[in-house]
């Protein structure tokens, strides 16, 4: 029997399956059932920044600070507490009830306080952090350096006064994907998740209005992340783990392949329920019976472009064969 056992930034895995942050591992019950299922790991669902930001605006309104400099104070800071009182909570019951490794999660789009709340995330006993970061590339006056330039400082914020790993979880919108993953790692991060699925807009042409997309992501959309995996795994000193477009064992099986540390597993989950993982860490057994591969490390990066006998594959040549047919 295959031995499915890893690591991802250190921590022991049982297998390289994680839950990944999303509204089935918002509360106990749910990501007690990913363990009960067989997830090597969960991530708890994001702490929003904007989410804190939105409760406070809406608490304080239009109150006048110098005419009520206490109050505004009050509520500036009771909504803070609210959220990251309710989420350290959450971080120390799952802490107290799962055996697996837990990991604490923040959406954040500017620096601000998430190195204190890192710290007090680590003291409840939260196993690593992961900053879930996305700027939306749209402002005309900012340029890429500058956006890249603040995903570096919060994670040199949270970086300095706590011990757990950190990972940062990205979007594509980056011109220099291989210069930035590497500033990343120089600045701490011990894993890459690829890639962020953010909120994308839809048109309904019969209200002539906006409307959301789909927000399940579909298993055609694993490509890209599978082709940075297997550019990157083999390039900087740091574990990747795969997200996006994962809906099933033989999706895991490429990620590892690519070079992955891990697969996090969302969208599949919140279609077909938790007992996903089982079906899927039993397909990966089965594979790795198959191929007579005993553990994970006897075929993980075998396809990463480092330890290709083709890197060309990986990049531009490839695609030229395809589209004009040279050989």
């Amino acid at each position: 029997m295959a031995n499915l056992s890893t690591s991802y930034m250190g921590l022991n895995l049982k297998n390289p399956i994680i839950a990944a942050s999303s509204s089935l591992t918002g509360n106990l019950e749910n990501v007690k059932k990913c363990e009960d299922a067989g997830a090597g790991a969960v991530i708890l669902k994001s702490l929003f920044e904007e989410q804190i930001t939105s409760d406070k605006n809406r608490m304080i309104g239009d109150m006048n600070y110098d005419a009520y400099t206490d109050a505004y104070d009050f509520f500036n800071a009771s909504s803070t507490d609210y959220y990251l009182d309710e989420y350290l909570g959450l971080v120390e019951d799952a802490k107290e009830s799962l055996s697996i490794p837990v990991i604490a999660s923040v959406n954040c789009v500017s620096p601000g306080q998430w190195t204190d709340y890192a710290e007090r995330f680590e003291n409840i006993g939260a196993d690593a952090l992961e900053l879930n970061m996305f700027i939306l590339p749209s402002n005309i006056s900012t340029s890429g350096i500058t956006i890249e330039d603040t995903y570096i400082k919060i994670l040199e914020n949270v970086k300095k006064n706590i011990n757990i790993p950190v990972s940062l979880k990205i979007g594509y919108h980056f011109s220099g994907m291989g210069n930035f993953i590497n500033r990343a790692v120089k600045s701490g991060a011990q894993g890459i998740v690829l890639f962020n699925r953010f909120y994308k807009i839809d048109i309904d042409i019969d209200k002539l209005e906006l409307k959301s997309s789909p927000i399940i992501s579909d298993p055609s959309e694993i490509h890209l992340a599978l082709q940075w995996i297997a550019l990157m795994s083999g390039e900087v000193p740091a574990d990747f783990s795969g997200a996006t477009g994962v809906h099933d064992a033989e999706g895991v099986i490429k990620h590892l392949l690519a070079g992955a540390s891990s697969i996090q597993l969302c969208s599949t989950l919140l279609k077909n329920g938790v007992n996903r993982i089982s079906e899927i860490v039993d397909g990966l057994e089965e594979w790795m019976d198959s191929k007579n591969y005993t553990k994970i490390s006897d075929f993980n990066g075998l396809l990463s472009q480092e330890n290709s006998k083709h890197p060309e594959a990986y990049e531009r040549s490839q695609f030229i064969k395809s589209v004009v047919g040279l050989s």
